[in-house]
């Protein structure tokens, strides 16, 4: 569990923990209030019932985080990735809102690369 990426969503990204408590149709506020008070006191120190909401809520964005996979700019479908994120690029995929894996940086890089290329030719 990640708690540094929680304390980078907490105080950058505060719309990502909205949008998960939505899809799990729970009050937003709650599970704001949630994350901050587990950023600080830590997991342990919750109730059950706040447990409860970090597991289904929160623990899915800072714990066992997959790649959100790149899509070539003229592709119509977005190509999944599998591959799970390390917790050392956890706070840093938060803070560029969505860093990719190894294989789907070198696949941009590439893909930069080859149309760069084209252009000057």
């Amino acid at each position: 569990m990640n708690l540094a990426a929680l304390e980078e969503i907490n105080q950058n990204n505060p719309e990502i923990l909205n949008r998960s408590a939505r899809k799990n149709k729970t009050d937003e506020a709650t599970i704001t209030g949630i994350a901050l008070f587990a950023a600080k006191k830590g997991y342990q120190a919750l109730s059950n019932s706040q447990k409860y909401h970090f597991d289904n809520c929160i623990k899915p964005l800072i714990e066992n985080v997959r790649c959100s996979g790149y899509t070539h700019e003229f592709d119509d479908v977005k190509r999944e990735c599998y591959v799970l994120l390390d917790d050392e690029v956890l706070v840093e995929y938060y803070q560029l809102q969505g860093k990719y894996c190894e294989s789907c940086e070198a696949q941009e890089s590439a893909d930069a690369h080859t149309k760069k290329s084209f252009m000057r030719d």
